[in-house]
């Protein structure tokens, strides 16, 4: 199975600096506990291979008001990281 992860599960969480940036975490730690859940929920038989994004960082705006031109920028580090996952080679965030 491969996985095309979106969210931002390959970074740290931040810090919250403002009263609504702790929904936004407590929002993030859920989804990431229910990401790892699903996770261990897989048979062993099963081999699980997740998809780098190729980026360090994701936004923290939703697509509909992410600019053109940074959304094509993140599909082409995506795609050029799972080319190199799939083929073999190390995989580096930028």
């Amino acid at each position: 199975v491969y996985v095309l992860q979106v969210g931002r599960v390959e970074q740290p969480l931040a810090v919250p600096r403002a009263p609504w940036d702790v929904a936004t975490v407590a929002f993030e730690i859920s989804r990431r506990h229910r990401y790892v859940e699903e996770l261990t929920r897989i048979p062993e038989s099963v081999a699980v291979h997740v998809l780098p994004s190729g980026t360090s960082s994701a936004p923290t705006v939703s697509l509909s008001q992410a600019r053109g031109r940074r959304v094509a920028e993140r599909i082409e580090q995506a795609y050029a990281a799972s080319t190199a996952y799939l083929a073999g080679d190390p995989v580096e965030p930028d």
